[in-house]
């Protein structure tokens, strides 16, 4: 049987180690706790060494006296005040001073026989003053293979306990429940109505159906056990028996509880509890670091969402612009074609054989085109430049601010649901933050130096620019209106041929109309294409400054999206390593329980049933 258990307990062992090492990689590489990475790493060494019986409870519930019991030996100090301020393991081995091993943690040795299998351990008490003893329990509960919770039958279950309770739970721990104190009872009907309130608010708070409860009077079994030795009767500690006390008082169960501990877990029992309890610490990890990712996961999922809908944003933006830009053009075409319509008319009523001495005059000729034909068109023209930069700038003004309250409304949407935290305490958050502030701070900044009048100035003068090349005049000399004006009527005012055909009387009376039709098809002509040009020069411009105005907020975005698709890669990848080691502790889980199952032979096996706080069964 011993080599069965043997061969089976090797196998299975190695089955958790590999996992232990598989899960520990998957969180090292999705950025899990440093807290749970070093969990992990001590689990691996942890699952080499003896079974760790742990005894827990309030400060001065009689932990150190049931040990002290258990050993019949005074080797832990008692007391009314808390006596325990570290860690104390007790091992087998020769008595003598205690070693310290760690921080907060210290070795006792003692010869007593079933300490050869397990190893016991003192904790210190709950509820102290002193917050950090507590802190040191707590921490070393997930080491624990088999848990004995002490509680006083005059305060059964504080609310303290019932807290600390709750956290041995969350690590799937077997818990033996001792009610210490029974000799200070009133009647025996209190034992009973305390086991009915433990065994109800066991199950009804922590989940547990049928809590295993042991009443017993540590304090009274330890002075039986001193009194058997002091009396002759010396014992032998490698075989310490049952308390002699415990005969007087029929209702403790101390003897019962004793002979589970020194003899029920040297058989297939501890070697279940022994293997269960990397696996309860598996599923606790497991459970908190797949939760954890998917609220990582959660935010990825709406920070992406949300540059999704910046990028949607920009590009309704930009359809928007570029539909809206069109009537901008066509007021420009209009004011053209309106200039178009006052120079034919002018040209029908001016090139006419009784104008010819006015034809002569040049100058008089052009003041009068420029009065009668020109007009006010050079500056609608650039009003119309104006007010389409206006529009641009504003226009691009309200997306930036737009974006900003989208990025701070949803950080505000993640605080609220919970799936970020008040402060970056976990390095994801301190990676998504750093680069959540990079994004949002130079859409901050764009907003604050948002100068809307220097910036259209900027562009109006860029545009200037392009159509003092376009059309090869200075524009430090004249603004955009002069420009017009020197593009309607260079050439189209050279009235030589008209001229010339005034000293011939006869040949004027032909020629004058038809030079007339001809400088009306030129300057249509002339008109059509500073109409073309001009029109594909502003489009020109605008689509640069739209594409300028895009980069811009692209540039802003596209380094936390390249994060956001590392992230996701990298949680997806973590979530279904987690999801499949949860399928294996499961399995590991099933396989133990079935491989080693509990015996019930005896009312003091029956009795030391204890339920799990976790139920590891499927």
């Amino acid at each position: 049987m011993e080599q069965v258990l043997t061969r089976q307990q090797g196998e299975l062992v190695a089955l958790e180690r590999r996992l232990v090492l598989r899960v520990r990689d998957a969180l090292a590489q999705s950025d899990g706790p440093r807290a749970d990475l070093e969990r992990l790493a001590s689990l691996v060494h942890e699952m080499d060494e003896l079974f760790l019986l742990v005894v827990v409870g309030e400060y001065n519930s009689g932990k150190s006296t049931f040990i002290n019991a258990l050993l019949g030996d005074e080797v832990f100090a008692m007391g009314d005040l808390p006596t325990t301020r570290a860690i104390s393991i007790l091992r087998y081995g020769k008595p003598g001073a205690p070693e310290s091993i760690g921080q907060h943690l210290l070795l006792y040795h003692y010869p007593l026989e079933v300490l050869r299998d397990l190893d016991i351990v003192d904790t210190p008490g709950t509820n102290s003053i002193e917050r950090m003893e507590e802190e040191i329990t707590r921490e070393f509960v997930p080491r624990a293979d088999l848990v004995l919770f002490v509680t006083s039958l005059l305060q059964p279950l504080t609310a303290s306990e019932l807290d600390f309770l709750t956290h041995i739970r969350e690590w799937g721990k077997k818990v033996v429940f001792v009610v210490n104190g029974i000799d200070r009872r009133n009647t025996d009907e209190q034992l009973d109505r305390v086991r009915d309130y433990l065994t109800r608010e066991v199950g009804a708070r922590l989940g547990d159906s049928a809590p295993t409860l042991y009443f017993v009077s540590a304090l009274n079994a330890l002075r039986g056990k001193l009194a058997a030795r002091s009396g002759g009767s010396h014992l032998d500690s490698s075989s310490t028996p049952p308390a002699v006390a415990s005969k007087f008082d029929p209702r403790s169960e101390y003897p019962e509880l004793e002979r589970y501990i020194l003899e029920t877990l040297r058989e297939a029992e501890r070697v279940r509890l022994k293997l269960l309890t990397p696996l309860g610490v598996l599923r606790h990890v497991l459970k908190g670091n797949t939760s954890a990712l998917e609220t990582r996961l959660t935010v990825v999922h709406e920070d992406s969402r949300v540059l999704r809908s910046i990028r949607d944003q920009l590009a309704q933006y930009s359809k928007e612009m570029q539909a809206d830009s069109e009537r901008y053009l066509i007021e420009m075409r209009n004011v053209l074609y309106e200039l178009e319509r006052r120079g034919r008319s002018w040209f029908e009523r001016t090139i006419r054989i009784g104008n010819a001495f006015f034809l002569r005059n040049k100058d008089a000729v052009e003041n009068r085109f420029r009065a009668e034909v020109v007009q006010d068109a050079p500056d609608a023209i650039e009003g119309v430049v104006h007010r389409m930069v206006d529009w641009a700038v504003q226009r691009n003004f309200k997306l930036w601010r737009a974006v900003f309250t989208e990025l701070d409304a949803h950080t505000a949407r993640l605080r609220e649901s919970g799936a970020l935290a008040p402060h970056s305490d976990t390095e994801f958050q301190y990676n998504r933050e750093e680069l959540f502030t990079r994004l949002r701070e130079p859409v901050e900044k764009r907003l604050d130096e948002f100068d809307t009048e220097r910036e259209a100035r900027e562009i109006v003068t860029s545009v200037k620019e392009a159509v003092m090349t376009a059309f090869g005049v200075n524009i430090l000399a004249i603004g955009l209106g002069g420009i017009i004006v020197a593009a309607v009527t260079t050439a189209v005012l050279d009235f030589t041929g008209v001229l010339t055909a005034t000293l011939f009387a006869i040949a004027g009376w032909l020629i004058i109309p038809a030079r007339r039709r001809h400088l009306i098809k030129e300057f249509e002509g002339k008109i059509s294409r500073l109409n073309e040009d001009l029109a594909a020069l502003l489009r020109a411009k605008f689509e640069e400054q739209l594409a300028r105005y895009e980069n811009q907020l692209l540039e802003v975005v596209a380094p936390y999206e390249r994060f956001l698709e590392t992230e996701r890669a990298k949680l997806e990848s973590g979530l279904a390593a987690l999801r499949g080691a949860e399928q294996e502790v499961a399995g590991l889980e099933r396989r133990v329980v079935q491989t080693f199952p509990t015996t019930s032979s005896s009312r003091a096996d029956r009795l030391s049933k204890a339920v799990p706080t976790r139920d590891l069964t499927p």
